[in-house]
């Protein structure tokens, strides 16, 4: 079934990304893991934890937000599987925006409490490997599948 970006009412539909999609995500996902890796060790309190997540999710919301505002009646929706990922990351349905971020929090609160418990190359390159693995995961599926 053929569905536009603002159609989506499935979590199986983000299955339906393009590839870029998948890419501009797990970068995302990596960076921001790196930057905790960063944060945990110069502020190493649990107090610096909620302000760094929602720091991050506001960094990633603010221009959904402001994207959103200049959209009208005339805006055009893509297919699913048509999106770009420059032009269209504010198009999804508003539900997404929550998922995304639940996910966000996620790995920040993961890698926060692996870097609390130890702190060293090793544990990022782990974490940073799971975190890729994970989030490319609808990618590979569609990879192996193919193949």
């Amino acid at each position: 079934m053929n569905k536009r970006l603002d159609e989506m009412d499935d979590l199986r539909d983000m299955g339906r990304f393009p590839v870029p999609i998948y890419v501009g995500a797990t970068g995302n996902v990596l960076m921001t893991i790196a930057l905790t890796y960063l944060m945990r060790g110069r502020y190493g309190s649990s107090r610096t934890l909620p302000g760094w997540g929602g720091g991050v999710l506001l960094a990633n919301l603010l221009p959904v937000f402001l994207l959103r505002s200049r959209m009208d009646e005339g805006t055009h929706f893509p297919q699913i599987e048509q999106m770009s990922f420059f032009t269209d990351q504010h198009k999804f349905a508003r539900w997404v925006y929550a998922v995304a971020s639940a996910n966000m929090l996620f790995w920040i609160s993961l890698s926060w409490t692996l870097f609390s418990r130890r702190r060293d190359g090793k544990a990022l390159a782990g974490m940073l490997l799971l975190a890729f693995v994970c989030t490319f995961y609808p990618a590979w599926v569609r990879f192996f599948k193919s193949s």
